[in-house]
């Protein structure tokens, strides 16, 4: 079996090839966004500058962007079968190609009258009713709208109340009021009456907005949630972390998790836990279920598929940053090798997951705190179109590590490697399937001394 697997292993390095070189049109050092299609995106902040890339037929266009542009979005539009760019400006939202800019709805709401340093990717497009063409939804403090797309390409309004979460903060005798929430509602059937709701969730609320025969209702209604949240006892904050369907009975279940009150770095050595609580018809089952827990700068996530069993698994990540590994980023201008502990747990039916992991994986990767525990270098996708998610390491300036999903234990003992010259930042490494055979390729972006960016692809 050990044989088997190593030469399926070859057999997958060997069959890479390389896509020609795509040079950009303009500069970027932001990365590449993804559509979980072959069309992707490259945007310049500061200049307010947007490319549409296709890389199966590697072609691109630059986009006419307006001076008062607010941020993008993308999606699909009828009568076209490919991702378009969906624009936010003064006076609404417009569908913007290489020759046309067509306004698509018109709105002066709260994201049409932001004042924006920089142009970037700003979450308002979704699909409400599942027909494969995209909705347009634009939150007020108060009033939002919601419009919904027909199949001729026209927009029908929808207006309802739900009331963002506010936050004030007081500087120099000057109040400063903010907002802080998940800005896509999760469009499911939370009341299994077989009309598509939208489910917002904020750091302590769910409310949900309930589909009906005519449309929508007027307003959203507040869900009542299993336990407290905000402050609690012990010097811990509890907040949601999650809505996700994870035993796939047909409800939405909520993961909280619960962090204690620390002060500098006493924060990298802090437990943070993580409770589940099981959907229901309306609402959460009042009992939690313990999840693993992490430490510090760590993380929880529960998104993806290792044995291919159609159940979710859990994956969890603890950073080992002490006093040594500060005091090498700061030699290091940010950057430094740190050892991560990367645990995986099998979700089995019913009994969810076990307290200890099906594998787990040691790796030492490089982090740049210039960029966020988010430049973090993994990736995660299908690459042998086996079915399973496959983990991906970034080693090195050249170096691409694979462990392979397995049935038996979530990912394979055997590394496969990949040698090539990488990009220095991590986030100039993605996964896309170009050519939509069911493995996701590699794309890299590199950018030269004097600044000018190109792709490089690596198909499987």
């Amino acid at each position: 079996m050990k044989f088997n697997a190593f030469l399926a292993a070859c057999i997958i390095v060997s069959s890479h090839g390389y896509s020609a070189q795509m040079p950009l049109k303009i500069d970027t050092n932001s990365p590449l966004l993804l559509t979980d299609s072959p069309i992707v995106f490259a945007v310049n902040t500061e200049q307010k500058a947007l490319e549409r890339i296709n890389l199966n037929q590697t072609t691109s266009h630059k986009l006419p962007i307006s001076t008062t542009s607010k941020g993008f979005h993308y999606g699909y539009i009828a009568h076209s079968k490919e991702v378009q760019a969906f624009v936010l400006d003064k006076g609404g939202v417009y569908l913007v190609t290489p020759n046309k800019t067509t306004r698509l709805v018109a709105s002066t709401s709260l994201l049409t009258r932001l004042q924006v340093d920089d142009f970037e990717k700003v979450e308002f497009i979704l699909d409400v009713n599942k027909d494969g063409l995209s909705d347009i939804y634009l939150p007020g403090f108060t009033r939002n709208e919601l419009f919904v797309q027909q199949s001729d390409g026209q927009f029908v309004k929808h207006d309802f109340e739900y009331s963002l979460p506010l936050r004030s903060h007081t500087y120099n005798e000057s109040l400063e009021i903010s907002t802080n929430f998940t800005s896509l509602p999760i469009v499911h059937d939370f009341n299994a009456d077989g009309f598509m709701d939208l489910v917002f969730r904020t750091r302590q609320e769910v409310a949900v907005l309930y589909g009906n025969k005519s449309g929508y209702a007027k307003e959203v209604e507040y869900v009542h949630l299993p336990t407290t949240f905000g402050k609690i006892e012990g010097n811990r904050t509890r907040t949601t972390q999650n809505l996700l369907d994870i035993n796939q009975d047909g409800h939405l279940d909520l993961v909280t998790r619960i962090r204690p009150v620390t002060e500098g770095i006493s924060g990298l050595e802090a437990k943070v836990e993580y409770d589940l609580y099981l959907g229901q018809a309306k609402g959460f089952n009042s009992g939690a279920i313990k999840l693993p827990h992490t430490i510090g700068a760590g993380g929880m996530r529960i998104e993806y598929d290792f044995d291919g069993d159609g159940l979710l698994d859990l994956q969890t990540l603890n950073v080992d940053i002490g006093l040594t590994t500060i005091a090498a980023m700061a030699l290091g201008g940010g950057k430094a090798d740190i050892d991560v502990d990367m645990h995986f747990f099998r979700q089995h039916p019913h009994t969810l997951f076990k307290s200890t992991p099906s594998t787990e994986k040691e790796v030492e990767l490089e982090i740049d705190m210039k960029r966020s525990m988010q430049g973090m270098p993994y990736y995660t996708g299908d690459i042998n179109g086996d079915k399973k998610h496959d983990l991906v390491f970034k080693s090195g300036g050249e170096t691409l590590s694979i462990y392979f999903g397995t049935s038996n234990h979530l990912l394979g003992k055997e590394r496969t490697k990949i040698n090539r010259p990488l990009p220095k930042n991590p986030n100039d490494i993605v996964l896309v399937d170009i050519d939509q055979n069911g493995k996701e390729d590699f794309v890299f972006k590199y950018a030269d001394k004097q600044g000018k960016v190109k792709i490089e692809t690596l198909l499987n």
